[in-house]
């Protein structure tokens, strides 16, 4: 299964086009924020009521809450927000290419469901693995559900096409290579549990959600 452009081809979704933007226009205000121009620290009011917080999971501390229901719309918010420029672009570049290539398969109601998905399990995977007293923000729990369904549908292209098939081994060490590249590169800023709760629910549940949906004619 090809990873299908962003710019040519086949028209990308508009609500993909949307949510990017709104990535993009978030993190556009926060720096402005942190340079002066809005006069109050935006960043830190956003992530006070939109990061996922470790001390709110599993949801029920509602007196440490901000607002009712923040233990359970953190676990969809923390994915709107990110720690700068180069955080949001990684995350929105990937999201935009490979959001396209699965809407172009199964429809991009099922890439938003996926999206929901991803930010909800990565949220509740980094809170079951993590103690720790710092906010969790960002897309990529999002992007490696994306990348999880990806790579659960090139298994069964080569499958149907008669080829050897990925093996589930080679997979695991492929994601453990690019966690240490990424471990390096950021300096282990990275939320790995994040990241597998991500990609659990992208390879696992969506794959079962979608044969459901087609065995159904939805």
């Amino acid at each position: 299964m090809q990873i299908v452009p962003v710019f040519g081809g086949p028209k990308t979704p508009p609500a993909l086009w949307w949510i990017t933007g709104l990535l993009l226009a978030l993190e556009g205000l926060f720096q402005l924020s942190d340079h002066g121009w809005l006069g109050l620290d935006l960043r830190s009011l956003a992530i006070s009521y939109g990061a996922f917080w470790d001390f709110l999971f599993p949801p029920g501390s509602v007196h440490q809450a901000l607002y009712p229901g923040q233990a359970y719309l953190m676990l969809v918010t923390h994915a709107l927000l990110h720690a700068g420029t180069l955080h949001v672009v990684m995350n929105a570049v990937i999201f935009l290419a490979l959001g396209k290539t699965l809407a172009l398969r199964f429809g991009v109601q099922w890439v938003l469901i996926t999206a929901v998905l991803g930010a909800v399990s990565s949220g509740v995977m980094f809170g079951l693995l993590e103690d720790t007293a710092a906010p969790m923000v960002g897309a990529s729990g999002v992007v490696f559900a994306f990348l999880g369904l990806w790579l659960y549908c090139a298994r069964e292209d080569q499958r149907r096409l008669g080829q050897q098939a990925r093996s589930i081994t080679s997979i695991v060490v492929g994601l453990v290579i690019v966690h240490i590249l990424l471990h390096v590169f950021t300096g282990g800023l990275i939320a790995w549990q994040a990241h597998l709760g991500g990609f659990l629910a992208g390879f696992f549940i969506m794959p079962w959600f979608t044969l459901s949906a087609r065995r159904f004619g939805s």
